[in-house]
Order: C-alpha cells, then structure tokens, then sequence
C-alpha cells in the first residue's frame, strides 16, 4: 500500500514522494518576465526540504498588454534563467513542471494552440519535467471551457465544443515532446457557483483529457460560494470520484490537506496518488520533514 512517502513512477522518470507544491505565485515575480534569483531560491528551498513535485507558479506563453509582476515563457530569451530554475529543483531531488498559462485576450485559436506548443518547447529547453495546462484559474482557456459561454448567435455551445481547442493543445504537445516530458491539466473537480462547470462536466474533461494524452490530472475546486462549507479534506469526494474515471492519469488532490494523518490518509486510501499543498509550503518550507516525523518514519532525537 502506496504512503505520503512512497516513491512514483511516471513515464521513466521518478517522484521520490507523493509531496507536490501548489503553483501560487510566490510574489517574487517582477515586471520583466525573467526567474530571478530569489526566486530560484525560493523553489530551491522547498525542493531542499524535500517536496517531491514542484508546480511553478504560472508562466505567460503571450506576452501581457499592460506591465504586470509575471514568469515568462513566451521568448527564448527567458530560457537561461528558468534551466538554473530547474537545475535548482533537480539537485536536491525534486521534479519540476511549469504551469503554463495566457492571459486574458483576443488571440485566434491557431496562435494559441501554437504559443502553447512553444511554450512547452521553452520548457523542455530548460530542463523541465513537463508542463501543466491549467482551466481551473481563471485564465483564456478556463474563459473558453466555462458553461456560461454561447456561440455568437446565442447558442449554449455544449462542454464537448468547448474543450476541443484544450484537447488540441493537450495533443499537440504530447505529440511533439511527449516522449521527453510530462503533460498534465489542472482542472476543477466543479465549480460551486451558479452557472458553473458540474461535477459531470469535470468528469467528462478528464476523461476526453486523459485520452488527448494527459499524464497527471490537478484536480482543485477553486471557485465556490460563500456557503460552501470548506474543511481539511473537503475536497476529497469529488477528486477521489475523478480519480476513479481516469485512473490512467496521476491525480493530484488538494483542499486544506495541511495535516500529515490526513495526507497520508488520502494517499492510503487511495483518493489520490499525489497530494497538493499551498499554504503549509509557503509558511513552512520544511512541511515535508516536519510530515516525515510526525509520522514516524525517522526518529526524532
């Protein structure tokens, strides 16, 4: 039976635990797209620490309209800075993958499957694991996938319309540099608002996603409303039930998981294989050899 520490093999290359950091942006971002050292310092102290998978925060495959704090992606010219990123993640055993993300815009879909394809390419130039694609916060794709988006007639356009320039993008990469990285989708198990995606809808985006070539699958809910009762774990059920219809793919779980019983609980039982946190890495780096003791698995002297 799999744990929090258990090894993990994934298409040849191997995740020592089952510790993933969560890609919220560490605010050491500046205005000029470059990984500055800081900021390499800062993934380089968890991965020290011990988490097995690093997602970055997101990297821009566009350039923005307006100056704003971001990772870029989007010219070769970043690359340099990200390899030392990765080369920082790599000594001290962690994997790394780049969240790939555009901001809102008006960019026709035949450049953004293309700004998506150079952007993995980028990744792949500075030594990343893979990349992530992400529908779940708020970006031009999760614009495009939302339930609320009509043709220009007023058509409800229906979810299997709507995720065909996701699934293009999922496909292409795979197809290009699938055999040198991963390529994974963080995705909402559903959203719980009016109007949102259904649990249904995310179901079918896995599957249609696993399918187009997807290794891991992110699964968050990161849009709910105010009543909705959040607690550690809270989003387990609805992970473990997308975990369940794509078990090809790894699937990352997250929501309030800060608990080391609780995360190895969720591994054990087989809700997750991964398990995703935010906060307790950002306060404290060394969460993972804090778990590790608390779990007894090194004595404590």
């Amino acid at each position: 039976m799999a744990d929090l520490f258990t090894p993990l093999q994934v298409a040849g290359r191997q995740l020592r635990n089952r510790i993933v950091m969560a890609p919220a942006p560490s605010g050491l971002a500046g205005s000029d797209g470059f990984c500055h050292s800081a900021l390499i310092s800062y993934y380089e102290r968890r991965a020290k620490a011990g988490v097995g998978l690093i997602v970055t925060e997101p990297m821009l495959i566009c350039a923005p309209s307006t100056p704003t704090s971001h990772l870029g992606i989007w010219h070769d010219c970043f690359v340099p800075a990200l390899r030392r990123l990765s080369a920082a993640a790599h000594a001290f055993g962690s994997r790394i993958v780049f969240l790939l993300e555009v901001p809102l815009a008006d960019i026709a879909m035949p450049m953004l499957v293309e700004s998506y394809v150079q952007g993995a390419w980028r990744a792949l130039a500075a030594s990343a694991d893979g990349v992530f694609i992400s529908v779940a916060d708020g970006g031009l794709l999760a614009t495009i996938i939302a339930a609320n988006r009509q043709s220009g007639n007023g058509r409800q356009i229906p979810i299997t319309e709507r995720i065909l320039p996701l699934l293009t993008i999922i496909e292409q990469i795979r197809r290009n540099y699938g055999r040198h990285i991963w390529v994974g989708l963080r995705m909402p198990a559903a959203e719980l608002v009016a109007d949102g995606l259904t649990h249904q809808d995310a179901r079918l985006i896995a599957r249609r996603a696993v399918a187009a070539g997807a290794q891991f699958l992110d699964v968050t809910i990161n849009r709910y409303s105010p009543d909705v009762a959040r607690f550690p774990g809270w989003t387990l059920p609805l992970v473990a039930s997308i975990h369940r219809i794509a078990s090809e793919a790894v699937v990352i779980g997250s929501g309030q998981l800060s608990d080391p019983w609780l995360a190895d609980a969720a591994i054990q039982d087989g809700s997750v294989d991964l398990v995703m946190l935010c906060t307790a890495l950002r306060l404290l780096p060394e969460w993972p050899q804090l778990a590790r003791r608390v779990l007894g698995m090194v004595s404590v002297k």
